[in-house]
């Protein structure tokens, strides 16, 4: 039976596919010493790390060598996350390191990775539970050390951007094992004072120095706070669970300070704005007020009520006589109709022609009496608006008409079908009523 032959190449390749299904580093930190190493111009790290017993090779390419928040030196002790691999080209076991920590602390790191899962998975520092910023921020409170350079930093920045700032100084420990305590106690008493926003700061430092922003307590009471909060804490690269915490997170103390004053600069530029937009927008206002007041000392009625009052009762006196003219002639014309009717009559001399004719005069007596009535009441009701018009104008009176109702048990009676000979109706007139027997009905043919 023949052996399988493969390349060293291929055999490797395997070897190197095996390791990276299997062998999984996520999460682990290893430690170890920093030995032969080398910093390529690439901005690479080549090195190996070894203890006592063991050694391996290890590179660390530039996007992760620029994270690092210290110098690596020969002969240092760190912690580094890496994956594992093989380097084909030499048949070597390499790590590929990502991160590195130095090791005297590793264990406060590990502390603090351990501390900010928790926390994140508690919520703490959702964006959700953040406070908005203030619209006008006039009045704060400055927690950090009473001597420390963070508190000049932020004076001396408040000074130059919003002088007119109102400061409470809240002194509190900024480092060590009392300081969380401390800190807790300063910003409860902040936090009853009713100030527009909290400055929570402290200047650059270790680590380990940083490291009482990380408490567990310390972060639990920066949430729970009602005012707004700004962190900043340490340098630029420095991250603490207190910052998380906070509604603002900003990179130093001074930054903390800008974040929360205006410059005094642009402020009085906006304001200059916004004067001479006010004033152009009055002096705009005042130009059209002044048209309009221009108008209405033209107007004719403004300038002279009598005279419209005047030309108002010449216009309804011309109407009156209008109306007037034309019942004449409408009275005229019924007459002379009713003259022509009645001769037509008498030119018949059978009498049930002269009933017939008669009964027809009356009926179209009838309809004419309507017509005018119609007529009358029509511009009567005229008379009515243009008196009201004149009355909203002058104090002149006008005597109002109406009509008369006719009932009968309560019932309108709009027709002679609905009473009868000797029944009593109720006659209801504008101001009173009128009790009535009917003698007499007759009923249109029209």
């Amino acid at each position: 039976m023949s052996a399988r032959v493969v390349s060293v190449s291929a055999l490797l390749s395997r070897l190197k596919n095996l390791i990276a299904q299997n062998v999984i580093l996520d999460g682990i930190w290893i430690e170890g010493e920093i030995s032969n190493l080398t910093k390529h111009r690439s901005g690479h790290y080549y090195f190996s790390i070894k203890d006592a017993r063991s050694e391996m090779s290890c590179v660390m390419f530039a996007s992760y060598v620029s994270r690092l928040r210290f110098d690596v030196q020969e002969g240092m002790k760190v912690l580094v996350s890496a994956s594992v691999n093989i380097y084909e080209q030499r048949g070597s076991l390499q790590l590929y390191v990502r991160s590195m920590r130095p090791a005297g602390i590793g264990e406060l790191y590990l502390e603090f990775e351990q501390r900010r899962k928790l926390l994140e998975e508690q919520g703490y520092f959702d964006d959700s539970r953040k406070k908005a910023q203030p619209a006008w921020i006039g009045n704060i409170g400055i927690i950090t050390a009473r001597e420390g350079a963070a508190l000049q930093d932020v004076l001396i920045t408040l000074q130059q951007r919003w002088p007119m700032m109102k400061v409470t100084l809240y002194p509190s420990l900024v480092q060590g094992q009392n300081a969380p305590a401390s800190l807790i106690r300063a910003l409860k008493q902040a936090d009853a004072k009713g100030h527009d926003a909290l400055l929570l700061v402290r200047g650059g430092g270790s680590f380990e120095d940083l490291f009482c922003f990380n408490d567990v307590g310390l972060v639990k009471t920066i949430a729970s706070l009602k005012t707004f909060i700004v962190a900043g804490i340490g340098h630029e690269v420095d991250t603490t669970l207190a910052e998380l915490a906070a509604d603002v997170r900003v990179a130093t103390p001074t930054y903390a300070a800008q974040h929360v004053s205006r410059d005094q600069y642009e402020v009085r530029q906006r304001i200059a704005g916004m004067q001479a937009l006010m004033t152009d927008t009055m002096q705009a206002m005042l130009r059209q007020d002044q048209r309009l007041l221009a108008t209405y000392k033209n107007n004719p009625y403004l300038r002279d009520p009598l005279t419209w009052i005047i030309e108002k009762q010449l216009r309804l006196d011309q109407l009156d006589a209008q109306m007037q003219h034309a019942m004449a002639r409408t009275m005229n014309e019924a007459k002379t109709r009713e003259q022509a009717l009645k001769n037509e009559l008498y030119s018949h001399s059978p009498a049930h022609t002269l009933e017939k004719h008669r009964l027809a005069l009356h009926g179209m007596q009838e309809r004419l009496r309507q017509s005018v009535r119609v007529y009358t009441d029509s511009k009567k009701e005229q008379l009515r608006r243009q008196a009201a018009l004149l009355n909203a104008c002058s104090p002149l009176q006008i005597l109002s008409r109406g009509y008369a109702i006719v009932l009968h048990d309560d019932h309108i009676v709009s027709s002679v079908e609905m009473a009868e000979v000797d029944e009593k109706v109720t006659i209801r007139m504008q101001d009173g009523l009128l009790q009535a027997t009917i003698t007499q009905k007759e009923k249109s043919n029209g």
